[in-house]
């Protein structure tokens, strides 16, 4: 039997939404075999279009993932950015800020690990990409950099004291994907856990480190 035509489909993808849809339906297939497993033909049998399809969106398979990266970040800078109160500190903001990282990267944990894992090639290659990492970053940098000016944090290089926020989190949530915490006795509640590591990363370059979140 054959496989059915992009055709007999187009009514469930109009106004381009046959991309929308395999870019989705990627991300199934990732969750369900890892990124080496992906492959365009397996996706157009997925969402069930003809074989060449997906190549009318995407030129290869790194293509693929490069636009989920870039999907990634946007959403990331978008979840980071939503909670953010400007009538708040800049040490809440940050606060503010992880949490939502944090959980961003544990409810999505298939796109977190391709965004900074090896499997796109070339990197350099799509600055489009580059840039959408470069926002999703931003969010924090412009948060430290506001907090230095306010004088709430240690004066320094923004970027270096940014780069050492991002890293404790990045690390918390990769542990937590790769299920590092699910196999310990923790002695407080994993919620707990995740807020006691964002408020340590908060004092870590806070001009005095004693003055509690009110958050």
């Amino acid at each position: 039997m054959s496989a059915p035509s992009e055709a007999k489909h187009h009514s469930q993808y109009h106004h381009g939404n046959l991309r929308e849809a395999l870019l989705q339906a990627a991300v199934e297939l990732i969750r369900e075999g890892g990124v080496e497993k992906l492959s365009l033909r397996g996706l157009a049998r997925k969402v069930g279009v003809s074989q060449t399809a997906p190549y009318r969106h995407f030129q290869d398979k790194n293509h693929l993932l490069v636009e989920i990266a870039k999907q990634t970040f946007a959403e990331m800078t978008a979840a980071t950015t939503a909670p953010l109160d400007p009538d708040c500190s800049a040490r809440e903001n940050v606060f503010r800020c992880g949490k939502a990282y944090l959980r961003y990267a544990i409810n999505n944990p298939e796109r977190y690990k391709l965004v900074f894992g090896p499997s796109i090639e070339q990197r350099a290659s799509y600055p489009e990409l580059i840039n959408a990492g470069m926002r999703s970053f931003g969010v924090l940098m412009n948060l430290v950099e506001q907090g230095i000016a306010a004088g709430e944090f240690i004066d320094g290089c923004a970027q270096m004291l940014a780069n050492g926020c991002w890293s404790g989190i990045h690390g918390f949530a990769s542990l937590t994907i790769d299920g590092f915490y699910a196999r310990q006795q923790l002695p407080i509640a994993f919620d707990d856990l995740l807020d006691g590591q964002i408020r340590m990363t908060v004092r870590s370059i806070s001009r005095n480190p004693a003055e509690n979140l009110t958050i």
